[in-house]
């Protein structure tokens, strides 16, 4: 079935309703979905869906959410890049399934706090976008991090299956973003098993926010929601005395069950979690930055304060709550793109299409590695295309991204 990326939702969700036999009418109906989205949508007169109705959609045809939303990449492609395929290898190395073998070990164990450090600066490139770097850093670092845990012993044994961990959680990540989310579970089913062994309590639950991340692009909303609450209730801190790594990772955890429940369209209990992430920001009182624990802070709960109202379409909210957001803080580059995706979305829909291009022209020049992979950026580049007067440069971000015009 053919859902590319360059095609629109629209052409993807008409491609997927014909291979299933259905008449728009019989979408709605198995659906949910008003007969007259669907209509609108295969007409492109809407360029976008909101993730709860892609879902109820996709769920109807048997594809994924994702699938429907992004399109599915040319497998040869995924392929041809060798440093998803390194990664692809790390992940599920051959000798986890062959008979055991004696390995030819290197003379000296790695140096875990070394290791540690080179961990967290791949960790740096992630949020950056250098993609082009993780696909040779993080192959090696993974298989460096599993001789550690492997050879060293006592104390030291606990630490280095903590690097293990977030290694192989870098590569989940790394491949969840070339759209492997299954290799991207798998990656973090392993790191589970390191996490049990390290001597962190809290890297569990942060695999665990990772998880729910992958279910929420999953479309998986439901499960996505589960997983980040009953994680947050099971580690919930004493605000009084509780430390601040224990602080943030509880509060990532709120972030991502909010974000489920808006995308699932239940907005009043976002904001009841989105209140208690507040004030555990508060508890913090500033960003954090230390890149072994989680994103959180004032400043990604004011961002995600923004997100809900997106979700819930409330354009105006957006632009107010984007007016009091800073983006010269300790915030990564990967959430201040997310965040200016929004108001780029909230621009375009309230027809403030010139401030809608300079944003993205602000994203481009931030992160154009992130800007790429954000599905988001692609539908409002769609948008602003179908405008009957196009916004001057609009054309030559639908050239960046490969959307045909």
């Amino acid at each position: 079935m053919d859902l590319r990326p360059d095609m629109s939702v629209g052409d993807r969700l008409k491609v997927a309703r014909r291979r299933a036999a259905l008449t728009q009418e019989q979408l709605a109906e198995q659906s949910g979905v008003n007969v007259d989205t669907i209509r609108k949508l295969e007409q492109n007169q809407r360029q976008s869906a909101r993730v709860s109705t892609a879902n109820a959609l996709a769920t109807a045809l048997g594809i994924d959410t994702t699938a429907l939303l992004f399109g599915v990449a040319d497998e040869e492609t995924v392929r041809e890049d060798p440093g998803i395929a390194r990664i692809r290898r790390a992940l599920a190395p051959a000798y986890d399934f062959a008979p055991a073998v004696d390995r030819v070990e290197e003379d000296t164990a790695p140096d875990v706090p070394a290791l540690r450090h080179g961990v967290e600066d791949a960790w740096a490139s992630y949020h950056a976008g250098d993609f082009a770097a993780l696909g040779n850093l993080v192959p090696d670092l993974i298989a460096e991090a599993r001789v550690a845990a492997r050879e060293h012993t006592n104390g030291t044994a606990a630490e280095a299956n903590g690097v293990l961990a977030k290694a192989l959680q870098l590569g989940a990540h790394t491949m969840v973003q070339s759209r492997h989310e299954d290799l991207g579970l798998l990656g973090l089913d392993r790191a589970q098993a390191a996490a049990q062994r390290s001597d962190n309590p809290l890297m569990a639950a942060m695999l665990a926010n990772s998880v729910a991340w992958i279910f929420l692009r999953t479309g998986r909303l439901a499960d996505s929601e589960h997983v980040a609450t009953a994680t947050a209730d099971g580690i919930e801190p004493s605000f009084r005395s509780s430390r601040p790594a224990h602080v943030a990772v509880y509060g990532g955890l709120l972030l991502s069950g909010l974000t489920a429940a808006a995308r699932h369209e239940r907005y009043d209990d976002a904001r009841e979690l989105l209140k208690v992430a507040r004030a555990a920001a508060e508890r913090i009182g500033d960003d954090s930055t230390d890149r072994w624990t989680t994103v959180f802070g004032p400043t990604s709960v004011a961002m995600q304060a923004v997100s809900l109202e997106a979700a819930a379409g409330e354009w105006g909210n957006v632009l107010t709550l984007a007016e009091r957001v800073p983006l010269s803080g300790k915030t990564p580059v990967s959430w201040k793109v997310r965040f200016l995706l929004d108001v780029a979305h909230a621009r375009a829909e309230t027809y403030r299409d010139a401030d809608a291009v300079e944003t993205l022209r602000t994203i481009r020049r931030l992160a154009p590695g992130w800007m790429r992979r954000h599905g988001l950026a692609v539908a409002i580049v769609r948008e602003l295309l179908g405008r009957p007067v196009r916004p001057r440069g609009i054309t030559g971000f639908a050239d960046f991204l490969g959307i045909a015009h």
